[in-house]
C-alpha cells in the first residue's frame, strides 16, 4: 500500500481531518492530538496492515507505524493541510495535565531530530573508539574534521529543536530559528568562553545573564512557546496593513529580549537542576538509580515518553562531559531484544516467527517498537521478563560506574563509544540483559500448541469455526439477529475498509470466539478482541459502534493475548443496557482484516435472521 493510501485510511481511523487538532511524528510514531478522542477507532487502525500498534497517552493518541514514519507523515500532513496551521492555535494542550503535557512536548520535539542526534553520535562514539585504542589520533586533521561533521549537530542543537519546537507550537519556524541564532552568537559565546562578565546590560538597566547554550535544550523549547503566544499576540493587535513587516518585528525583539533575560536562564537553571538530581541519585544509591531508570525504560519506550530522557542526558554532556544515562537506554534495548528472541521459541507459526526474529533483530539494532508492539504487548509475561532483566543490567552499569562521551544509538553497534575502562562492563552487560531477559522470558511464558494439539471438532459446538479443507468458518459469537456488515451505522465498517465479514446484534451480552486460534491483541477499552487462525486468518471481533469512547465500562474480558480459543471459549461479556443507555450501538462486528491472505467471503444469506451462538455465519476461502 503507498504511503498517501496509509495516511488517507489513518485519518479515517482518527476521525477525520475535523477531528484532528495536531499530528507530529516522533522516530517510528505518529502523533496526534484530537479534538473528541471518542471519534478515534483503535480496532480500524490496528487492522491497517502498516499499523504496528497503537497507544493512548494523556490524551494523546500514537500511531506506530515503524522507521519509515516521516514518508508516512509527509502524506499525512499533506492531507491534513497542517502546513497551512502554523499560526492556528486550538489550546487542545490544555486539556491534559501539565506534567503530562511537558513529557509528550519534549518527546515530540525530540522525535523528528533524533536521527540528526543518534547518526552524529555514532560518528562521534566511533571516533572515540578508535582514539581510544591508538588507531587514529585525536589531533590528526582527518580526526579533527570527522569530528566537526559529528560535533556540529550537538553544538548548534539548540537550531535543531527551535525548529522542531516550532512544529509542535505552530509558529514561524525560521522566527524560531532567529531566537537560537541570538542565543548562540558569537557576542555571547565568547563573553561564556572568557568569563570575563556574567552579564550584559541592556538600555543600561537590564541584565542579560551570560551563558553557554550550546547544546542546551530546555531553554530554546520555553522560548519558543513564549514566541509562539507573542507573534500570535502581536499578529492580532496590529492593523492588517501593518502586520507583513511588523508582526515579525515585533516578536522577534519581545521574543528575543525575553529568550535571553529571563526565560534562557530559568532553562538553563531547570536543565542543570534535573541533571543535578539524577546525578545525585546516581551518587546517593547507585543500586536504586539502576532499578529505577532500567525498569521504568521499557514502559517509557511503550508509552512514548521516553524522549523526556534526552535533555538530562544532553545536559549532562554539556557539564561534565558525559552520561550515564545513555548506557541504561542501551541496556534496556539489549533486554527487550532479549525476550523477543525467546519468544521466537515460543510461537509456532512460521509466518509470527519471521515477525519475532525481525522485531529481535530490530532491537539489537536500537529500534525497539516492533518488539514492543508486535511481541511484547501480546506477551506480557515476556514485557515483565524484559523489564526485570534492564533492571538488573542497569544496575550492573551503575554499580561500576559505566558512563558514555557522546550521544549515541543505543544499540549494538554502540559498542565502539566505550572502548575504554568501561569496555569490559559493557560486554558483560549486554550478556545480562540479554540472558536475563531470554531466560526468564523461556520460563514465564508458555509455548504454544501445536497446530493440531486443539481437539476443535470435540469442543466446539455446531459450526466449528475451525478450517475445513482450505476453508474457515466465522460462527456466530453469540444469540442475536444477523445484520448485513453493509447496514451498520459506522461508514468504515459499513464500506468494508477495516474488513469483511458479519455484524450481529446480540440477544444476550456473552461473546464467543468465532474461530479457533490464537487472542492476538485485547484493546484496553475492551471494546475489541482480536485473534489469528492457524492459517494466517486474522479475525476481530468488535463489540459496538463507536465504543472505544466508554473506556471499557460496560466489558469484561476473559482472554489475553497468547491464549488458545476456540468457539466454545467465553472471550468477553458485554453489558448490553449500560452500551444502550451511553448512546451506542452494541452491534458485535466479526471481521476478517487481512483480506490480502483470503481469496473469497462466502457471505451469510438473510437479513435479520435468527442465529443460534455457534452457527455458522461466513466462511472464508483461504488463499493458495
Amino acid at each position: 500500500m503507498r504511503y498517501s493510501e496509509v495516511a488517507e485510511r489513518v485519518i479515517a481511523a482518527v476521525g477525520g481531518v475535523g477531528n484532528v487538532s495536531n499530528a507530529w511524528h516522533c522516530m517510528t510514531r505518529l502523533r496526534f492530538d484530537l479534538k473528541d478522542a471518542g471519534k478515534a477507532d483503535l480496532a480500524a487502525l490496528e487492522a491497517i496492515p502498516e499499523v504496528i500498534g497503537t497507544n493512548v497517552q494523556n490524551g494523546e493518541l500514537q500511531v506506530v507505524v515503524g522507521t519509515e514514519v516521516e514518508k508516512y507523515y509527509e502524506q499525512l500532513a499533506d492531507q491534513l493541510g497542517l502546513a497551512d496551521k502554523a499560526g492556528d492555535a486550538d489550546g487542545s494542550g490544555a486539556k491534559r495535565g501539565w506534567v503530562a503535557l511537558a513529557m509528550d512536548t519534549v518527546s515530540g520535539v525530540f522525535g523528528p531530530i533524533v536521527p540528526a542526534i543518534a547518526g552524529a553520535g555514532m560518528i562521534k562514539g566511533l571516533m572515540a573508539g578508535l582514539a581510544a585504542l591508538g588507531v587514529i589520533s585525536n589531533k590528526n586533521d582527518t580526526y579533527l574534521v570527522i569530528d566537526m561533521i559529528a560535533s556540529g549537530v550537538f553544538t548548534f542543537l539548540p537550531f535543531f529543536v527551535a525548529a522542531s519546537a516550532a512544529k509542535i507550537f505552530k509558529t514561524n519556524m525560521f522566527m524560531a530559528v532567529a531566537i537560537a541564532a541570538a542565543m548562540q552568537y558569537p557576542t555571547m559565546t565568547a563573553a561564556a568562553a572568557a568569563k570575563e562578565i556574567s552579564a550584559f546590560m541592556l538600555f543600561g538597566i537590564v541584565p542579560v545573564p551570560v551563558f553557554n547554550y550550546a547544546g542546551t535544550v530546555i531553554p530554546i523549547i520555553f522560548s519558543v512557546f513564549a514566541l509562539s503566544h507573542i507573534y500570535r499576540w502581536v499578529d492580532r493587535v496590529l492593523p492588517r496593513v501593518l502586520r507583513t513587516v511588523f508582526t515579525p518585528t515585533f516578536s522577534l525583539f519581545i521574543a528575543g529580549a525575553l529568550a535571553l533575560t529571563v526565560i534562557g536562564p530559568i532553562g538553563i537553571f531547570l536543565g542543570n537542576q534535573l541533571a543535578a538530581g539524577v546525578a545525585w541519585l546516581f551518587a546517593t544509591s547507585p543500586i536504586l538509580a539502576g532499578i529505577i531508570f532500567g525498569a521504568t525504560r521499557p514502559i517509557a519506550v511503550f508509552t512514548g515518553l521516553h524522549h523526556a530522557e534526552t535533555p538530562i542526558a544532553l545536559q549532562n554532556f554539556a557539564n561534565r562531559g558525559w552520561d550515564n544515562l545513555m548506557p541504561m537506554m542501551f541496556m534496556a534495548n539489549m533486554a527487550i531484544a532479549g525476550a523477543t528472541a525467546a519468544i521466537y521459541f515460543k510461537v509456532r507459526n512460521k509466518d509470527q516467527k519471521t515477525v519475532v526474529a525481525s522485531a529481535a533483530v530490530s532491537g539489537l539494532l536500537g529500534i525497539t517498537e516492533p518488539a514492543l508492539f508486535g511481541v511484547l504487548a501480546k506477551y506480557r509475561r515476556a514485557f515483565v521478563a524484559a523489564t526485570i532483566g534492564s533492571a538488573i543490567a542497569s544496575t550492573f552499569f551503575a554499580v561500576f560506574g559505566v558512563r558514555i562521551y557522546a550521544y549515541i544509538l543505543s544499540s549494538i553497534f554502540s559498542l565502539p563509544a566505550y572502548v575504554g575502562p568501561y569496555f569490559p562492563f559493557a560486554l558483560a552487560g549486554i550478556a545480562i540483559a540479554i540472558s536475563t531477559s531470554f531466560v526468564l522470558t523461556l520460563l514465564l511464558v508458555p509455548a504454544e500448541p501445536a497446530a493440531d494439539a486443539t481437539p476443535v471438532a470435540e469442543a466446539a459446538p455446531q459450526g466449528s469455526g475451525g478450517a475445513k479443507g482450505d476453508q474457515v468458518e466465522l460462527v456466530a459469537v453469540a444469540r442475536g439477529a444477523f445484520v448485513p456488515l453493509e447496514q451498520v451505522s459506522d461508514a468504515v465498517f459499513a464500506s468494508k475498509t477495516v474488513g469483511d465479514g458479519y455484524a450481529l446484534q446480540p440477544a444476550d451480552g456473552d461473546v464467543y470466539a468465532p474461530v479457533s486460534g490464537t487472542v492476538t491483541v485485547v484493546f484496553p477499552t475492551k471494546h475489541a478482541i482480536g485473534l489469528k487462525t492457524d492459517d494466517g486468518v486474522e479475525v476481530l471481533v468488535h463489540l459496538g459502534i463507536d465504543t472505544v469512547s466508554l473506556k471499557g465500562e460496560g466489558f469484561e474480558v476473559f482472554c489475553a493475548p497468547g491464549d488458545r480459543v476456540n468457539p466454545s471459549t467465553r472471550i468477553a461479556r458485554v453489558d448490553l443496557d449500560s452500551v444502550r443507555r451511553a448512546g451506542k450501538d452494541p452491534v458485535i462486528l466479526v471481521l476478517v482484516t487481512n483480506l490480502g491472505k483470503v481469496s473469497t467471503v462466502n457471505e451469510f444469506d438473510g437479513a435479520d435472521a435468527a442465529l443460534q451462538r455457534g452457527d455458522s455465519v461466513v466462511s472464508v476461502s483461504a488463499a493458495v
